[in-house]
């Protein structure tokens, strides 16, 4: 093939926005009056951990409480949300450093979601107009009430804390669909000009997308007879993509608690009575990148089977204010094919004439908002009502492990993956094998395929997903015993489960690298025998918690031995490597605050796997899961030469070789340094934390604590058992309810978690009114 641009990105937005001719706002429009906010009201029951029990007798009040309490906690973070989706930053902020506001407001209004928004409107349920109306509403409840000197430090002059509208409220629930994938394209739009190949690089998806665990186990392995769900989902400690709990009831109608991402209504992972779910982000492909051929005349049209299609310009208009606080209005000219925004980076350029240049269609985002599905989740009544609810395909990046009280699991890819055709795929896999920069792009999730010829179109016939396959062909696996998932696909749901249930499309997991050692620690926790589940070998709603933050040590379990077996025997003269090799052999293989042992391992495997890449001697291996991968492919001198490095790493940092893991793993704490528990992906620990920048605010960070610092990973922990008799519900929200370092819930439960301590969650009235910290609140809207 001539020069093939190789894109190396993350996976997930749409390839919609505005006309070609349109020009978007730059404040926000008048509400229609189909959505005015008018005479919303709801009753808040504030409980311990500023939990809110929204009660209303319709879904706007609903919304009306939830906006409402979320703007209390996280202020800051919605209001930057909502100026970064309107782009609106250089307005407020400038030009910013490389023009990046410019980039990203020019980025924002390409891809349409406040345009979006506004058109989707009219055309959405009364339901999902109402929650989006009640929301806007409560949120400017909340930010009316709050005089300047009541809100947090990080925003409290922002010239930008002004009142938001429904379509502001729908305009980010849609940029949230684009989370794992356009997203991180925003630089590479805004970059696309004709005859351009300086576009910004962009990080591969594995440095960008999110990560969780979820199990659901069935009546055959616990010990009630019903079903246990155990939700982990691993999301940022602060920023935009906050969990925030709530519990909302209309009564007679719905009862549901559960988390949601701060800036939307509606619970997201959650229980009722009947049921609990949860979701992760799938392992599918969402998002297909077209490298077209330009015609020989011009760079703006290229070509599609016998015909010459346009590239069309889009002009943007947009305020950007100087350093003497003056705004100047700038237009700007962006791009689109037939399918989507065009991008340019480096190794993806726009070509002139008679070259190539690429452009993205991605799935992910093309139906309405999810808030209907999420209704319809928490009415559901039976196992055959939820999966009625996911048919209407609101989930676009993430999977959904279900759990009920018959003691059924389900699991779910139902995820919008790209529905290339047979001979499509046929033709990629070929060209995959012939040309290594499309096996590379592949490698690092990402499709590239010929924009030029018809066969690689995508069909448009579902509305509830356009380009995507439908739901009915999504990967299901319905059990008794457990599901699971922790971002691998759906092969790695159940090893017993029949791969005949699963769709042909590799796109919905090519796993040749995989399973990862955290799927594989997930698994081996919840097969029989593991001893997470007692003597009786069946869970109880406490073991199955406690097996989800143990932080076991797959990799310490399979390798430890080959390390150990190059020690020195017992007695011989004492060295830094026989030192090291002592604290290996105490070390209880768990990731715990106070765990002698994790330090030192790690320094050691980061010798040994320098690429992050483990060198089994032994595969993975389907029919042996409990012996395989194991062992090392690297010499005894290698593994010594190890050994002697990592403690010396560890004396340079004047830390004891038995150093326990929460004297350097920290974070902030609402009173200072905290010790966190917990491992990363390659630990092969199910309880991850790390230090990540998915955090797309420009708000203050909190500070690096320890040497190894933590603002990522495990956040809001569900734990649900569900019997006939009625439902148990435990949960812990490491970061806290508020993200407002003066608010008493900010971090608050990060003690809890480093000592694996979920509480328990009042949803009863009774429950409620004995909580210490309940009080009442009554809000209406004007």
């Amino acid at each position: 093939m001539p020069r093939l641009g190789l894109v190396v990105i993350p996976i997930l937005i749409a390839a919609c926005g505005p006309s070609a001719t349109s020009r978007p706002a730059t404040s926000a429009p008048v509400e229609p009056a189909t959505v005015a906010a008018q005479g919303f009201r709801a009753t808040i029951h504030w409980t311990s951990h500023g939990v809110p029990h929204v009660v209303a007798t319709d879904v706007g009040g609903l919304g009306l409480g939830q906006g409402y309490a979320q703007a209390r906690a996280h202020l800051c973070e919605i209001a930057d949300s909502v100026v970064r989706v309107r782009g609106e930053r250089a307005r407020y902020l400038g030009r910013g450093d490389g023009d990046a506001h410019v980039a990203s407001d020019l980025a924002n209004l390409h891809l349409g979601y406040r345009a979006r928004a506004e058109q989707l409107l009219p055309s959405m349920s009364a339901e999902t107009r109402a929650m989006l109306a009640g929301y806007a509403a409560g949120y400017d409840l909340a930010l009316a009430q709050l005089a300047p000197a009541q809100r947090p430090a990080a925003c409290r002059d922002a010239a930008w804390l002004v009142p938001i509208t429904a379509a502001d409220v729908a305009a980010y629930a849609l940029s949230l669909q684009s989370l794992a994938s356009s997203h991180f394209l925003e630089s590479a739009i805004a970059a696309a000009q004709p005859g351009g190949g300086a576009g910004a690089s962009i990080a591969p998806p594995d440095q960008r997308r999110g990560a969780s665990n979820a199990w659901a186990i069935g009546g055959e392995r616990t010990a009630s007879g019903g079903a246990i769900l155990v939700g982990n989902p691993h999301f940022p400690w602060e920023g935009d993509l906050l969990f925030h709990e709530a519990q909302l009831t209309i009564p007679g109608d719905l009862d549901v608690y559960g988390g949601s991402l701060i800036g939307v209504p509606g619970i997201q992972i959650g229980t009722t009575a009947h049921h609990a779910w949860t979701h992760t982000f799938s392992a599918s492909t969402h998002m297909i990148l077209y490298r077209v051929a330009l015609s020989d005349h011009s760079a703006l049209r290229y070509r599609h089977g016998d015909d010459t299609l346009a590239i069309t310009p889009a002009i943007y208009s947009i305020a950007v204010r100087g350093a003497d606080g003056t705004l100047v209005s700038e237009r700007h000219t962006l791009y689109r094919s037939a399918v989507g925004p065009m991008l340019v980076t480096p190794s993806s350029p726009w070509d002139g004439p008679g070259g190539h240049a690429f452009t993205v269609r991605d799935v992910a985002i093309g139906g309405t908002l999810a808030l209907d599905q999420y209704l319809a989740i928490a009415r559901a009544q039976s196992r055959g009502d939820f999966e009625d609810a996911l048919a209407l395909h609101g989930t676009p990046f993430v999977t959904t492990t279900y759990a009920d009280a018959t003691g059924e699991v389900l699991f779910v890819d139902g995820a919008r993956v790209p529905a290339l055709g047979d001979d499509a795929l046929g033709a990629w896999r070929f060209l995959r094998k012939v040309a290594p920069p499309l096996e590379e792009a592949w490698r690092q999730g990402l499709v590239i395929v010929d924009g030029s010829d018809p066969i690689n179109d995508l069909p448009d016939d579902d509305p509830r997903g356009p380009g995507a396959f439908p739901i009915a062909a999504a990967p299901r696996v319905l059990r008794r015993d457990f599901v699971m998932n922790a971002n691998d696909s759906y092969r790695f749901t159940n090893l017993a489960a029949p791969e005949t249930l699963a769709p042909r499309s590799p796109l919905y997991g090519d796993d040749a690298t995989r399973p990862s050692v955290r799927t594989l620690e997930n698994l081996a926790l919840l097969e029989p025998g593991s001893g997470a589940a007692g003597a009786d070998d069946r869970f109880t709603l406490d073991e199955a918690a406690a097996a989800m933050l143990s932080n076991r040590s797959l990799v310490a379990d399979r390798l430890r031995d080959d390390v150990l077996a190059v020690c020195p025997k017992p007695g011989r003269k004492t060295t830094p490597r026989s030192n090291a090799c002592a604290v290996l052999a105490r070390w209880d293989g768990r990731f715990a605050v106070d765990s002698r042992g994790p330090v030192l391992w790690r320094k050691v495997m980061a010798r040994l796997a320098p690429a992050g890449t483990i060198p089994w001697a032994h595969a993975f291996d389907r029919q042996a899961p409990h012996l395989t991968p194991d062992g090392l492919t690297v010499t005894p001198d290698a593994i010594r030469a190890a050994l002697s490095g990592a403690a010396a790493e560890l004396e340079q940092q004047h830390l004891a070789l038995d150093v326990p893991l929460g004297d350097v793993q920290r974070a902030v704490g609402p009173a200072g340094e905290l010790p966190i528990p917990g491992g990363t992906d390659s630990d092969g620990v199910a309880n991850v934390v790390t230090w990540n920048s998915f955090n797309a605010t420009l708000l203050p960070r909190a500070p690096a604590a320890g040497t190894a610092p933590v603002n990522f990973g495990s956040s809001y922990l569900l734990a649900v058992e569900l019997t006939p008799a009625g439902r148990t519900v435990r949960a812990l929200l490491t970061y806290g309810n508020s993200s407002d370092p003066a608010s008493p819930w900010y971090r608050d439960q990060l003690g809890a978690f480093a000592r694996a301590e979920l509480r328990t969650v009042p949803l009863t009235d009774a429950e409620i009114a004995a909580d210490p910290d309940h009080r009442v609140e009554e809000i209406h809207s004007p």
